[in-house]
């Protein structure tokens, strides 16, 4: 019997990561979602209700642990989990550090212990500041606001966890999404 191939994808239930989960479906994967639901909704992955591959999971990725059996057998995890927007991460900077860069070690973490063999990261344009178009990877990082920081400091987390631990790392840093 042939084992289904597993993916984790943290903010599943987001705009971007619903569509992610659409398409591992189709490609015939066991997704599993994690989502607070603060930025998402069930109704972005309502069409698969009856699909017996998904798996939901209403949490914060702030209480993940490393044993996490939403997380066995993963070969990818795929981090879109986080909060976004600039002014808000101005009046509330604490709250944007913890969830977008002591979330992602969370979700790091588990992705390590479990030996994914790929952890991809949400990255945010946003960490270019305000940058001169068109603007390439070779750009100057420069974060001017609190969410801008925490996206780009979870993605040095994430290529750290590459570099020390080994594990296959891609980011992607995402520019004005819409749909």
């Amino acid at each position: 019997m042939k084992t289904k191939k597993v993916a984790v994808v943290t903010g599943g239930a987001g705009f971007i990561g619903s569509h992610m989960v659409d398409l591992l479906l189709t490609k015939g994967f066991e997704v599993r979602i994690i989502d607070n639901l603060v930025g998402g909704r069930e109704a972005n992955f309502a069409q698969h209700a009856n699909n017996s591959a998904l798996t939901f999971e209403k949490r914060d990725i702030r209480t993940i642990k490393t044993t996490d059996p939403i997380f066995k057998d993963a070969l990818y995890v795929l981090h879109f989990a986080g909060i976004g927007d600039i002014v808000p991460s101005i009046e509330a900077p604490e709250e944007y550090m913890d969830v977008n860069v002591r979330g992602t070690i969370k979700v790091l973490e588990a992705a390590r212990w479990n030996n994914s063999s790929k952890f991809v990261y949400a990255a945010s344009s946003s960490c270019y500041g305000l940058a001169k178009t068109p603007t390439d990877e070779k750009h100057e990082i420069n974060p001017q606001y609190p969410y801008a920081l925490s996206k780009y400091m979870g993605e040095q987390t994430s290529f750290h966890w590459n570099k020390v631990y080994g594990l296959p790392v891609n980011s992607l840093r995402i520019f004005n999404a819409f749909g």
